[in-house]
């Protein structure tokens, strides 16, 4: 009769660990979220991650809890010169995702509309509290080019 109870408690150990090391890697993904995060700065740039675009984020206000708006310059990269923004890309599909690296807040599919130069004014983009928020946008121009870009914020009280 020992077999069974072994068991039991063996299946039960076993759960244990694997609900501990997914709430760790929980945690983990949203310390290094919480670590790569900063204050928004007028003209943030980051490329995107097959390398073909600069991005430069813009906003009047900076970001805050409630509505907001960003112009996102989009620019084909110099890989000569990484400060350079690049010759501005019109006609481009720009859509933002926003949320939070605890998972309570989200914004998705907000469309770029073209200003000019390459930049698309992102409008309607509502942070419901202060916290972690990442930011990923995604640029697909013609049929052929489709990448992304990810910034992480601080959005403070």
């Amino acid at each position: 009769m020992p077999r069974p109870r072994l068991r039991r408690f063996t299946c039960l150990a076993l759960s244990l660990c694997a609900v501990l090391t997914l709430g760790a890697c929980d945690s983990d993904s949203q310390d290094i979220a919480a670590r790569n995060a900063e204050l928004f700065e007028d003209g943030v740039a980051k490329d995107t991650e097959g390398g073909a675009f600069r991005v430069v984020l813009s906003s009047r206000d900076g970001l805050e809890v409630g509505e907001n708006s960003l112009v996102a310059r989009v620019g084909f990269h110099d890989a000569h010169d990484p400060e350079d923004p690049g010759v501005g890309i019109p006609g481009a599909d720009v859509q933002l995702d926003a949320y939070m690296a605890d998972g309570s807040g989200v914004v998705s599919d907000l469309r770029g509309q073209y200003l000019g130069d390459g930049r698309y004014e992102i409008i309607g983009l509502e942070l419901s509290e202060p916290g972690i928020w990442r930011f990923e946008l995604s640029i697909a121009v013609g049929a052929t080019i489709d990448e992304s870009v990810a910034f992480v914020f601080s959005v403070p009280d």
